[in-house]
């Protein structure tokens, strides 16, 4: 299983899944991220989350078909989440709920684009020994 960030999804569920992910690896979307989609659906912005979602199906995006994406129950990641943040004076749910999904599937991450990765992130994800990969529609 992959889990990925909230850039991801939007190709994938419009049928544009990047080569680098493979065709028959499981996707999985963190909570918290499914949740900043939400976000943009219901109060879009002018960033770039919102830019991709205006010409998206957004009902996929909402409840998203299991075997196309699956979003992570939250439970039995916060734990390690808030054990995460503890160890690295980071309290951001975002940040530690991906690491921790990363941790817990395949000590790996994929992200849209490399300017998706926050520092902190990276750092942490370094120590904790977890792979960061990117998915970039632009080369």
């Amino acid at each position: 299983m992959l889990v990925i960030d909230e850039y991801l999804p939007v190709r994938v569920l419009v049928g544009v899944r990047p080569p680098e992910l493979g065709e028959d690896e499981p996707l999985a979307l963190p909570a918290y991220r499914h949740y900043r989609l939400l976000q943009r659906i219901h109060a879009p912005g002018t960033g770039q989350l919102s830019g991709l979602l205006a010409d998206s199906d957004q009902q996929a995006i909402r409840r998203p078909h299991p075997e196309v994406l699956q979003i992570l129950d939250p439970r039995p990641l916060l734990d390690e989440a808030a054990a995460i943040g503890a160890r690295y004076r980071s309290a951001g749910l975002l940040v530690g709920e991906t690491l921790a999904a990363g941790l817990t599937y395949g000590r790996q991450l994929w992200f849209g684009t490399s300017r998706n990765i926050g520092e902190r992130l990276g750092e942490i994800a370094t120590d904790l020994r977890i792979a960061i990969h990117v998915a970039d529609p632009t080369p």
